[in-house]
C-alpha cells in the first residue's frame, strides 16, 4: 500500500469549519488546522484529533464515506453509536435527493451536490457535456467559467438517461485559463446512480473544504462575465444563505 507524505497548515481565522473526527464521533469540535497529503487529499481537524487524521491521510486515496469512517476506527478512533452523526444524516439527504433529482444522470448528481450546499451547473464545450463547480462556491454561472473549477463528467454526454449511466463520475480540475490540472478522483464502479452520486458530492465537498483557501479571489468581474455559458440550462446564484454545508464544512452561523 502507497504511503503519502502529510503537511499541516493552519486554518485561516475568517474559515472556521468542524473536525473530521470529531464529527464521525457525533461531537461538535472546531478544526484548527488542515491536513493535506501528497494524494491531494486534505481534512480537518482539531489539535486532539491531529495525529489520528494525519496517520488517516497518509493512506487515504478517497473521500468515500463508509472508507473515511473505517479509516479513523483503524487509527483508533472509538466510535461508538454513529448512526445518527452528521456525515451519515447528510450522505442519505444527498443519496434521496439523487434518487429523484433525475430523470438524467446529470440533474441526478446536481441534486446530490445541491444536498451539500455546493451549486453546480451544466455546461458544454466541443459537443462533451459536463456537470461544473467552481471551487469558490461563491461564483454565479457566468463566474464559474472564468476561474478554477472542477468539471464532472461520466462519458461525454451528462444530459444522458439515468439508465445509460456506465462510467463512474471522474471529477478533473481545470485552471481558471482553462487549462487542464489533474483528476481529483473517480467514483468506485459498481454503485448504484444515486449511491455513486451521492459519493461524488461527499468526495467534492471535502476536496473543497480541503484546498478553500487556495482559490478564493477578489471580485473583479466585468460587466459580461456573469451571462450564461453554454447551451444547457443551468441554476445557482448569489445571496444564498447558510446551507448544511457551510455548517459542516464552511463557515458556521453566529
Amino acid at each position: 500500500m502507497i504511503t503519502f507524505s502529510t503537511s499541516t497548515s493552519s486554518i485561516p481565522p475568517w474559515f472556521q469549519m468542524p473536525c473530521i473526527g470529531c464529527e464521525i464521533l457525533g461531537r461538535k469540535g472546531e478544526a484548527t488546522g488542515v491536513v493535506t497529503a501528497t494524494s491531494g487529499l486534505g481534512l480537518a481537524s482539531c489539535m486532539s484529533h491531529l495525529d489520528m487524521t494525519t496517520q488517516v491521510m497518509r493512506k487515504l486515496t478517497s473521500y468515500d464515506l463508509a472508507g473515511l469512517r473505517a479509516a479513523f476506527i483503524a487509527a483508533g478512533l472509538t466510535t461508538g453509536q454513529v448512526a445518527d452523526h452528521v456525515l451519515v444524516t447528510l450522505f442519505q439527504a444527498a443519496k434521496d435527493a439523487a434518487a429523484t433529482g433525475g430523470p438524467t444522470e446529470g440533474g441526478m448528481l446536481r441534486a446530490a451536490l445541491a444536498a451539500y450546499g455546493i451549486p453546480s451547473f451544466y455546461a458544454e464545450d466541443g459537443g462533451v457535456s459536463y456537470v461544473l463547480v467552481a471551487a469558490d462556491r461563491t461564483d454565479d454561472e457566468g463566474a464559474a467559467h472564468t476561474g478554477t473549477r472542477v468539471l464532472l463528467h461520466s462519458g461525454e454526454d451528462a444530459g444522458r438517461p439515468a439508465d445509460q449511466h456506465d462510467e463512474p463520475w471522474t471529477a478533473s480540475l481545470y485552471a481558471a485559463d482553462g487549462e487542464y490540472i489533474n483528476e481529483l478522483f473517480t467514483a468506485r464502479p459498481g454503485m448504484p446512480l444515486a449511491e455513486e452520486c451521492a459519493t461524488t458530492a461527499l468526495s467534492l465537498a471535502c476536496w473543497l473544504v480541503a484546498n478553500a483557501d487556495r482559490f478564493t479571489r477578489d471580485d473583479h468581474r466585468g460587466p459580461g462575465e456573469g451571462v450564461v455559458y453554454g447551451r444547457l440550462p443551468g441554476s445557482g446564484g448569489s445571496g444564498r444563505s447558510h446551507s448544511v454545508t457551510d455548517v459542516m464544512f464552511g463557515h458556521r452561523p453566529n
